[in-house]
């Protein structure tokens, strides 16, 4: 196991990958590392979340259906903290039984492979030696995480959502510079403070102790930030509460499912993914910030696509993980 300080540090690092997949290319926050508010509650509960999540994943072995569970629990934050599931500030598109249907789909196809999947893929590709989590993941999804062209196409359709929420081409350039600034400033830390020591992902994960005590933080913020963020947007226990319980049951069956199923054979170990692939993804990014802005101006319907798009995707990876959790069959 490394030393503390080191897991310490992969904790933070992965919780900036979080936030940034998860707030800058959503233009949720265009800069939540500069802010009081991003430093003391963005960035904390996008970490903790992540940490405790793929902790709980990596103990049990990593799968597909246990990714997408978690990731869907990752993602019900927007009921209790944010009350974004009941209420969005944007306006429901649809609403059923005190829930936002379309919002429902949309947050949780985000979550799940922009503040989980995507961060804990970086986090294991530039911090580890291992690729326990890309091995997990269905032969396309894991093509997308294994390429270059994958790479480049996740951060193009990053910055398709960010410029959506930008008021000008200048402001998403300057909030994609400070955002992947900070993460090259922090894993150039990591580099540095490691001294080429070789990490697997099980090394860096907090121990049982720790874990236990990044629970309790998290639940606190669930109860603070429950209290004083809309805390009028809670609506009645039946029905609106209960949909949520129901889907929090749904993800906890998925996981219990997952974790029942054997772990597939591997035959061989991935292909490394160079440190410069994320780094021409990273500079595609930059690029096509602005010229997205300045294309697609104030218009929704870029954002439209990527939204039915993702959607639709998450209800397939959904049945596709499922799926994937049915005991064989005997021959």
């Amino acid at each position: 196991m490394a030393p503390k300080q080191h897991r310490w540090l992969f904790g933070l690092l992965l919780a900036a990958y979080s936030t940034f997949c998860a707030e800058v290319l959503a233009g949720s926050d265009l800069f939540p590392f500069w802010h009081v508010w991003g430093v003391v509650v963005t960035w904390p509960l996008y970490g903790l979340h992540a940490l405790v999540l793929l902790t709980w994943v990596y103990r049990h072995g990593p799968r597909f259906s246990t990714l997408m569970a978690a990731g869907a629990l990752f993602g019900l934050y927007e009921a209790y903290i944010t009350k974004m599931l009941w209420k969005p500030t944007w306006g429901a598109l649809l609403t059923v039984a005190d829930v936002a249907i379309v919002e429902v789909v949309v947050l949780l196809w985000w979550h799940t492979w922009f503040s989980f999947i995507t961060p804990v893929v970086l986090a294991e590709t530039l911090l580890t030696t291992s690729d326990t989590i890309r091995a997990a993941l269905p032969g396309l999804v894991r093509w997308v995480y294994t390429s270059a062209w994958g790479w480049v196409g996740l951060a193009v359709l990053g910055a398709v959502v960010q410029t959506i929420n930008s008021p000008t081409p200048l402001t998403s350039l300057a909030s994609g510079v400070a955002g992947v600034a900070m993460l090259g400033a922090l894993t150039l830390l990591w580099k540095r403070a490691t001294r080429g020591r070789q990490y697997t992902l099980g090394d860096v994960l907090p121990g049982p102790r720790a874990w236990r005590v990044l629970v309790m933080l998290l639940l606190g913020y669930y109860g603070v930030l429950g209290v004083t963020i809309y805390p009028q947007h809670v609506p009645p226990l039946w029905p609106g509460q209960v949909v949520i319980w129901i889907l929090y049951a749904l993800a906890a069956l998925l996981f219990w499912r997952g974790v029942r199923t054997p772990l597939p054979a591997r035959s061989a170990s991935l292909r490394r993914v160079p440190t410069q692939t994320v780094l021409v993804a990273a500079a595609a990014l930059l690029l096509a910030l602005p010229v997205v802005k300045a294309w697609a101006g104030a218009s929704g319907w870029p954002l439209l696509l990527v939204w039915v798009g993702g959607g639709a995707f998450y209800l397939a990876a959904w049945v596709a993980a499922w799926r994937s959790t049915r005991p064989a069959r005997a021959p």
